[in-house]
């Protein structure tokens, strides 16, 4: 389920089913998402860039 955000490769981090359920139902989700989102996003780049 989204909440807005896209479904992209870009924006994706494999995670175990404890750091999930942190992300999706926990008190510090939403800094979670965040630092997530910076995690996958770094990631892409380098892997596009090669950097």
């Amino acid at each position: 389920m989204t909440l807005g955000g896209r479904d992209h490769p870009g924006q994706m981090v494999a995670l175990c089913p404890n750091c999930h359920a942190v992300k999706t139902r926990g008190r510090s989700r939403e800094r979670l998402r965040a630092l997530l989102l910076g995690v996958a996003e770094e990631r892409h780049r380098q892997m596009r860039t090669g950097k």
